[in-house]
């Protein structure tokens, strides 16, 4: 799926999207990573069950107000417990597939919004 990127955009938009891959740019992300208006970082977990509270961690110490994750070709919900622990400190989570992951961060992103999307993908 192509997704529409305007030149005058931040150069972390999210271009593309093909089954698992994800572009940013013109690069192609074949592992999991989080990626917000200022940087772009590889992540650790592969799968939902590999989140844990280190993991979330990592992606709420970029001060985010919301978090996208992108849990692979299909909408999976992240653990209860962890979705709470991320709500106790005041930032949003929205659990999606990657390709309306990666609508929604372009949109939030347009508007100047504090958003990060992590993605994960599996190796294969």
């Amino acid at each position: 799926m192509q997704l529409m990127w305007q030149p005058d955009e931040s150069p972390r938009a999210i271009t593309g999207i093909d089954g698992q891959r994800v572009r940013m740019g013109a690069h192609w992300q074949t592992r999991s990573f989080w990626v917000d208006a200022r940087r772009a970082q590889p992540w650790t977990p592969a799968c939902l069950e590999d989140i844990d509270d280190s993991a979330l961690d990592e992606l709420l110490a970029a001060g985010p107000e919301v978090i996208l994750l992108g849990t692979g070709l299909r909408a999976r919900l992240l653990a209860p417990a962890l979705q709470a622990s991320i709500l106790r400190r005041g930032c949003g989570i929205e659990c999606m597939d990657n390709a309306a992951a990666a609508r929604t961060y372009n949109v939030l992103l347009g508007e100047g919004r504090a958003v990060l999307a992590a993605f994960l993908i599996e190796a294969g």
